[in-house]
């Protein structure tokens, strides 16, 4: 997938750590928390006042786009969060759990509680809504919904991902908005740019502008 290619080709170029937030544009910044509000559970996002977070920055160049990223801890896990203008990909430290460590027949069950534990509970409340295959390994990858296209998503909640990488497990959750068309560039996030976090505005066709005549 070109976005995780993207994130190695940005760490190989390095991060730097932001010195605060306002680093980071307004609107850019304002997406990130919207995000972070909407994709993760109450107590878990990055942007929890009462959590030290590291924040790091990789600004686009050629090779890569904008990335921010966002390193904490949540209970006993601990998290690295890499966020493009587009998705979200979650990295739980293998220190903190090691899934492949685990018997085959608890890896399911063990990554379907972190993902209830992290994420919003409109997809993961209740238990198992993975497609998990017959082995959990490396280089295994699932999805609550892996027929839909992401790019035809309605909004997040239709579709989240996950796998195991590098001996990690990993997840992936696209930041769609029901009226966008798409994907908003991922080269032009952290400099000031177009909203995309409220709904476009429309005009008529043919519809002149102007003050009203009056009727005689």
């Amino acid at each position: 997938m070109k976005w995780l290619d993207d994130i190695e080709t940005a760490q190989s170029e390095g991060f730097d750590d932001l010195d605060g937030r306002a680093d980071v544009p307004g609107q850019a910044l304002a997406e990130s928390r919207h995000w972070a509000r909407t994709l993760f559970a109450q107590g878990k996002s990055p942007y929890d006042a009462a959590r030290p977070v590291r924040r790091l920055v990789h600004r686009a160049t050629k090779a890569a786009p904008d990335f921010l990223r966002h390193e904490y801890d949540v209970d006993d896990l601990h998290l690295s969060i890499v966020e493009g203008r587009s998705f979200v990909f979650v990295i739980v430290s293998r220190d903190s759990l090691d899934v492949l460590a685990l018997p085959e027949g608890e890896r399911a069950g063990a990554i379907a509680r972190i993902a209830a534990t992290l994420f919003h509970p409109v997809c993961v409340s209740g238990g198992v809504c993975f497609r998990f295959p017959e082995r959990i390994e490396e280089g295994s990858f699932f999805s609550t919904n892996p027929d839909l296209d992401p790019r035809l998503l309605g909004a997040w909640q239709d579709r989240l991902d996950a796998g195991i990488r590098g001996g990690e497990l990993v997840f992936l959750a696209y930041k769609r908005l029901p009226w966008m068309a798409g994907f908003a560039d991922p080269f032009a996030w952290l400099r000031e740019g177009e909203r995309i976090d409220q709904k476009p505005r429309f005009r008529f066709p043919f519809r002149r502008s102007g003050p009203k005549r009056k009727r005689r």
